[in-house]
């Protein structure tokens, strides 16, 4: 095997599992499981051929229901879910899920049975690809194939480096905007101490939606695009509506300044509609892309958000000053 199938589902396939033809009975696929079933590493589901085409599945509880004497042709499934040779372990892992089967059969370019991915390979797939979006989401270059405990210092530094001179960058440009806007600061210096709630309150807002949608995305239940956004926009109305209405009022018996005040509540309501469309264009577009989504969770939206979040707050400011 090369290092280009490590991850591929006929990599990860066993042929160690029952098959039987359409003609066979329901007893004899019975005796040759009890006959050979040392031999299997799987016994869920017995799979059906035709000269080696998968033609129908049938799970063993479904066998035991059905008369003896009936054949397979009368009684399995001819809807087979299953994946090819080359897919990423990842779409089987969704497969399953999305399914709700145990075992995942994969087939050829010929549509030959190939093998099966079975439930603990499953399980292990998605432990791997688990730890991997959340270490993408902390910026670190993580293959699911690795192990971290066994990675060089050189695969540490690698793996980390890219998304924190990103973020470097990030935070310059922060520094430039807020530069630029220093007459804003200037005119109403209170409005400097309310930048790290403004720049929290976009991320915290963005990184909640982008998990849903991420989730939503790898869901057995599928929604378009428009209703996702028209959901979550719902529910920034709500939550904008909520925090703006708590800024507000701390700030005035704070600052007793109903400008600051107006300002901020402001630019917390803009700046939670601009981090959720974000946190919902941004994953959908990698995912479009054919691109890991959980990528565009991590350093990347932050920066954005950061950055966009402190044009809004001065924007809005300077329209009032």
């Amino acid at each position: 095997m090369n290092d280009t199938q490590v991850g591929l589902a006929m990599s990860l396939a066993t042929n160690a599992v029952p098959t039987a033809a359409s003609t066979d009975t329901a007893s004899d696929v019975l005796q040759n499981i009890q006959a050979f079933s040392g031999d299997f590493q799987a016994i869920d589901y017995i799979y059906v051929l035709d000269e080696r085409k998968l033609i129908g599945v049938i799970s063993l509880h479904e066998l035991f229901s059905v008369a003896p004497q009936i054949m397979l042709q009368d009684c399995m499934t001819r809807e087979v879910a299953q994946v090819h040779a080359q897919s990423d372990q990842e779409t089987v892992a969704q497969l399953a899920l999305a399914q709700n089967i145990k075992a995942v059969p994969v087939v050829n370019r010929d549509d030959e049975f190939v093998g099966v991915v079975t439930s603990d390979t499953i399980l292990q797939i998605l432990r791997d690809e688990h730890t991997e979006d959340i270490l993408k989401y902390a910026g670190i270059n993580f293959d699911a194939q690795d192990t971290l405990s066994e990675y060089t210092l050189t695969q540490h530094f690698t793996s980390r480096i890219p998304w924190l001179i990103l973020g470097l960058f990030g935070g310059i440009l922060a520094a430039w905007v807020v530069e630029s806007f220093s007459e804003a600061i200037t005119a109403e210096v209170a409005l400097a101490a309310f930048i790290p709630a403004i720049v929290y309150i976009a991320d915290a807002v963005g990184s909640q939606t982008q998990m849903v949608f991420v989730r939503t995305l790898t869901s057995k239940i599928r929604h378009t695009l428009r209703q996702v956004l028209q959901r979550e926009i719902l529910v920034a109305t709500a939550v904008g509506a909520c925090l703006s209405v708590i800024i507000w009022l701390l700030s005035f018996f704070w600052l007793g300044s109903v400008t600051v005040s107006s300002i901020l509540a402001l630019a917390v309501f803009a700046t939670v509609y601009f981090s959720v469309v974000v946190a919902i264009l941004l994953p959908w577009f990698f995912n479009k892309m054919g691109y890991d989504a959980a990528v565009a969770t991590g350093p990347l939206a932050t920066v954005i958000r950061d950055v966009s979040s402190l044009c809004i707050y001065f924007l809005i400011a300077l329209s009032f000053l």
